[in-house]
């Protein structure tokens, strides 16, 4: 029986810092400033990495099988715009409209099957505007 390899940490911190609200972003640029500053270092502000984050991270739309808040944002908007229900979209992605997965993972940040989040991953790129 193989080992699963374990994530490097900076994985885990690009994990951390797309789950991470703005303020809490902001905290963390805060805090790497001052102890910088501290050290002797420049001082100058550090801004966040948005454009910096590598592709796969960027992707990220969800943390292990529940969906990043602001996945959950970006699938509404697109839902709005196209009048759809949760129920509409897992249609659109080949599962049943009857599987409320989708309708439980929006409202109550609850676990999706892997094979939703790849879908929806999909569905995303596709439908998101600007894309």
């Amino acid at each position: 029986m193989s080992k699963k390899e374990k994530p490097s940490p900076l994985k885990k911190l690009l994990k951390a810092w797309t789950a991470a609200t703005s303020e809490e972003r902001q905290a963390f640029l805060d805090f790497v400033s001052a102890e910088s500053r501290a050290r002797g270092q420049s001082a100058q502000r550090v801004e966040p990495p948005e454009h910096h984050l590598p592709d796969d991270a960027a992707a990220l739309i969800a943390n292990g099988r529940y969906l990043l808040p602001s996945t959950i944002e970006r699938i509404e908007t697109v839902m709005r715009a196209r009048r759809l229900t949760p129920s509409g979209v897992m249609a659109e992605l080949g599962f049943s409209s009857r599987d409320a997965s989708l309708t439980r993972a929006l409202a109550m940040k609850s676990a999706l099957r892997l094979s939703v989040i790849a879908a929806l991953a999909d569905w995303l790129a596709r439908h998101e505007p600007g894309t």
